[in-house]
């Protein structure tokens, strides 16, 4: 019995390695496209290489949204790692685990899942916003709203899930 624990622990260190791995590789990323997005930014555009409805400014605050998304996945990758770590791999006492910041106190698979589900709503909405920009509203359809309600849908999911609970007063 216990062998198959030490080896289920070996496994996921694994995955702890790979995480972290995928994250600071999303780190990367999100400089590129922060460097992107002053090069935008300071860089000379010739007549036709914008489109008409698109500023620098504008082009720049989406390279810069995008570069937040990146960040936004590195961090929850990082948040993944370590999760995994202290439920597979680590022996953290309950008192040590008192000391970590709120957002950092992983107690089961669920608040990973949790925490995954909250980026894949933030990522969407990031999503939609760039298509926003960079399409133009005069461009927009009907078949714009599917991933505006697939968000909403996806985020009553979760309310219903884990703030329903917290939220309801009990009589």
């Amino acid at each position: 019995m216990f062998e198959k624990f030490f080896a289920l622990r070996y496994v996921c260190v694994i995955a702890v390695v790979s995480l972290f791995a995928g994250a600071l590789l999303m780190f990367i990323a999100g400089a590129e496209k922060t460097a992107g997005a002053f090069a935008v930014y300071f860089s000379e555009f010739g007549p036709g290489v914008i489109p008409s409805h698109l500023t620098q400014g504008t082009l720049a605050s989406v390279a810069l949204v995008q570069a937040v998304d990146a960040f936004l996945f590195a961090l929850v990758l990082l948040i993944f790692s370590y999760g995994i770590y202290t439920l597979f791999v680590s022996n953290i006492k309950d008192k040590d685990r008192a000391k970590l910041p709120r957002w950092l106190n992983i107690e089961s698979i669920s608040d990973l899942k949790t925490t995954l589900l909250q980026v894949i709503i933030v990522i969407l909405a990031v999503n939609v916003l760039e298509h926003v920009i960079l399409v133009g509203s005069e461009a927009l359809k009907w078949e714009t709203l599917i991933i505006p309600i697939s968000i909403v849908f996806l985020a009553a999911a979760l309310w219903l899930m884990h703030g329903n609970a917290e939220n309801v007063p009990h009589e």
